[in-house]
């Protein structure tokens, strides 16, 4: 009897052992897991941007870098915005190629990395890729942007590729904090009329273009009204004029237009930054830039041009 007993406990302390749990990796005092557990993922904290400098004009509704890459990461690759955005950073680097001392002073864009943080330090950075001067103008020189600089972008934003975030089709630089910026570029945006019936403002003309291939033209004309914002050439012996509009928000690039009714341009004075111009033409999108082409001029408040085309049909 007591050897059936003793079998009997032995059987039971076999099973109570076998379903204990299985022992701990390491020790519990430094290693809760247990196998089959996952180990966890820590999230590095991202340190908080760089307060904001004093005296730089910040748009209502500007993000900050990290914010930028936060909505580019949720979008696909090759995906743009359907908007602009203004976005606030520190200047923490270029990718200036081989061929940018030479490219520099024909196109005026620059290629820049940009951090919420003015060290550049654990935050993930925007690439402002081809960014310009004020409202599209060029860039005269590199003194215009340095690292350490604060400024504002406006742009449209894609993801390229999955891991690069960057602009998209004309990015210019509202504002900065680099006073060789602001004695190039002192011109401020006065306003812009609201477009007439039939007319559309700079913002939806980009919105067209949007939906236009790369170097694809619209088979549609259209009017477009804005203030200039920047001059490229008025060329008296083509007649025609190169030179941004804006409303404010959009920009777009009027290429080669001539005066109203297809009148060619005599003097570079007819033409002038903050005109607000009336422009009929068609849209092209270039490289992502809205560009109205093949068209004139056939409103402004440029007292030279109504004195020489007023009378024309």
């Amino acid at each position: 009897m007591k050897t059936k007993l003793f079998a009997l406990i032995a059987v039971v302390a076999m099973v109570m052992v076998s379903c204990k749990e299985p022992p701990y990796i390491g020790t519990p005092s430094n290693n809760d897991l247990v196998q089959g557990d996952t180990l966890p993922v820590i999230e590095e904290p991202t340190p908080e941007p760089t307060p904001d400098p004093e005296g730089v004009s910040i748009p209502a509704g500007t993000i900050t870098v990290n914010e930028a890459v936060n909505i580019c990461k949720r979008m696909t690759q090759g995906e743009i915005t359907a908007g602009r955005y203004f976005i606030k950073g520190w200047v923490v680097g270029f990718n200036r190629g081989e061929s940018f001392s030479t490219d520099f002073p024909k196109y005026g864009n620059d290629f820049v990395y940009l951090s919420a943080r003015q060290d550049g330090e654990g935050t993930k950075q925007f690439y402002a890729y081809r960014l310009l001067g004020k409202f599209g103008a060029k860039f005269p020189d590199t003194e215009c942007i340095q690292v350490g600089d604060f400024i504002v972008i406006s742009c449209y934003m894609t993801n390229y590729k999955g891991t690069v975030y960057e602009s998209n089709g004309m990015c210019h630089t509202f504002a900065s904090s680099n006073a060789h910026f602001n004695e190039i570029f002192p011109w401020q945006f006065p306003g812009c009329p609201e477009p007439g019936e039939g007319e559309i403002n700079v913002t939806d003309a980009e919105k067209v273009s949007a939906q236009l291939e790369s170097k694809q033209t619209s088979t549609e004309t259209y009017k477009i009204r804005g203030v200039v914002s920047s001059i490229d050439v008025v060329d008296p012996s083509y007649g025609n004029a190169t030179f941004n509009i804006t409303d404010g928000a959009g920009v777009a690039t009027c290429y080669r237009l001539k005066a109203k009714g297809g009148a060619t341009f005599t003097d570079k004075n007819q033409v002038a930054v903050g005109d607000t111009v009336l422009v009929e033409a068609k849209i092209q999108n270039y490289n992502g830039t809205c560009e109205p082409t093949q068209g004139n001029v056939i409103e402004s408040t440029n007292p030279n041009y109504n004195a020489k085309f007023n009378n024309q049909q």
